[in-house]
């Protein structure tokens, strides 16, 4: 193990290299002996940093992983020595001198990677050929027919607000393509699509035909926010795979062969973790169904195993959005899904959406302006303020807050008075009416890592908050002790 280094800051780094003197540093000298000592001894130790955040890299990912745990430069450069030649080190593709932008570096990958990823690709290839999950046609067709009457009840109470331009209120050919897909006999499936093409939609519609043929439908996602967010779009009981992992190691909610397992933004997940999952629901018999958008999406985790997958598999694929209302808006999520960012900006500023200010505090000004007027306009709809900078962010937060404290719309009507509170980013003040973000997941009190919720009640110990998308019960409400 080598020591980790500590996180410094900008300003604290831009303050050291103008040699203003800083009681921050990223990494102890005696740490750095440590770390030094600890590679000497065995450079695979660097490999695991790189193959932790991608399976496939170069000397330059080699170069920054070890700076990160040695400071000295004589050092640095014998222990690079050394881990470029560990035997464990596997050259993918030569460098080439006469590639683009000044020649392309050689790829490398680790053996161990490579043995995870080829015994994931047999595993899919194995769970794809054993026919093992049927859904009768009238099963389906079923779950399709459902799921439309749905859509159409949506659209009858949201008529006039989408315009001529939205789409039907109906499964497309695509969408009822893909629920035949994921719906056949095969022990694994996937799914590829655009971020708003109707995955989850779709996803509903196979849940009910799945659910008629006498299967068990669960989900799982990287993240607790996106967990929740399949359940609510799709009414499949999703959890983080995180948490499913750790109840299969003390053998609890255990996969069997009538069980169909949902993973949503596939494409999040590293290769070792997709490939324990996939080797757990293969040995219980179960399916696997994945869904993502590879080309969006790339891992957080090394390597990119759905995209893999999907190409030893097949896919099924949605590229018609469905999300946005008018066409040039889908136009330009798609333009997004590319990578065509500018294409993409480009038509949302050709419509007027896109803003510009001289300086901070217009742009402050204008944002608040912006978001309050369509709180206003809209109080059904849902709307976030962003910022790059933790100070933007905060800026922001005070002034919206500022305003809606000046119209009344933050008070219980006993009392206009705020309750200050410790937070780990400072004293906030708190009242009823106040917005609510939850930042880790507490299976204690329900919520997920980036769940939202209103103020009811706030007190010196405790803030009682009423959730968003509660569901069938829309009450639903939970009590944050802040109490020191």
């Amino acid at each position: 193990m080598v020591e980790p280094t500590a996180h410094v800051g900008v300003h604290a780094t831009d303050m050291a290299r103008a040699g203003f003197s800083v009681s921050r540093v990223r990494l102890t000298d005696d740490a750095a002996h440590w770390n030094a000592d600890q590679i000497r001894d065995e450079p695979d130790l660097i490999l695991s940093i790189v193959t932790a955040e991608k399976s496939v890299f170069d000397r330059h990912d080699v170069a920054r992983a070890l700076r990160r745990t040695v400071s000295d430069a004589t050092i640095f450069q014998q222990l690079f020595a050394a881990i470029m030649a560990s035997p464990s080190l596997i050259e993918l593709r030569p460098a080439d001198p006469k590639g683009p932008n000044g020649g392309a570096l050689a790829r490398y990958s680790t053996k161990d990677m490579v043995e995870i990823e080829g015994h994931m690709s047999v595993a899919a290839a194995d769970m794809a050929a054993r026919k093992s999950h049927d859904v009768a046609d009238g099963q389906i067709a079923r779950g399709i027919a459902v799921q439309n009457t749905a859509l159409r009840q949506q659209g009858s109470s949201s008529s006039g607000a989408d315009g001529p331009s939205s789409p039907a209120p109906m499964l497309s050919n695509e969408q009822v393509e893909a629920v035949h897909h994921v719906t056949g006999s095969s022990a694994i499936a996937a799914v590829v699509g655009y971020a708003g093409a109707g995955k989850s939609t779709m996803l509903a519609a196979a849940r009910i035909a799945w659910k008629g043929a006498g299967y068990r439908v669960v989900g799982a996602a990287l993240a607790g926010k996106a967990a929740e967010g399949l359940q609510t779009a799709s009414g499949i009981p999703a959890r983080t795979l995180a948490s499913w992992e750790a109840s299969w190691s003390v053998d609890k909610d255990k996969l069997g062969p009538k069980d169909v397992f949902v993973i949503d933004e596939a494409g999040m997940i590293g290769s070792r973790q997709l490939a324990r999952v996939v080797e757990v629901v293969r040995d219980a018999g179960a399916k696997l169904v994945l869904v993502g958008d590879h080309e969006q999406l790339q891992a957080i985790g090394a390597g990119a195993p759905f995209r893999a997958i999907v190409e030893q598999i097949g896919v099924a694929t949605l590229q018609d959005i469905r999300r946005q209302r008018h066409d040039w808006q889908r136009q330009a999520s798609v333009a997004f899904a590319r990578h065509e960012t500018s294409d993409a900006l480009q038509q949302y500023d050709a419509k007027g959406a896109i803003r510009r200010w001289v300086d901070r505090d217009k742009a402050l000004d204008g944002l608040v302006h912006d978001y309050l007027d369509d709180l206003d306009n809209h109080p059904d709809a849902s709307r976030v303020a962003l910022a790059h900078r933790r100070v933007d962010v905060h800026a922001i937060n005070l002034r919206i807050r500022k305003a809606r404290k000046t119209a009344g719309q933050l008070t219980d009507g006993k009392s206009g008075h705020d309750v200050t509170i410790a937070t780990r980013d400072g004293e906030r003040a708190f009242a009823p009416g106040d917005r609510f973000v939850f930042l880790e997941n507490n299976r204690d009190l329900g919520v997920k890592n980036g769940m939202l919720g209103s103020v009811q009640a706030v007190s010196a110990d405790r803030i009682d908050v009423q959730l968003d998308n509660a569901g069938a019960d829309q009450t639903h409400s939970v009590s944050v002790d802040v109490g020191v």
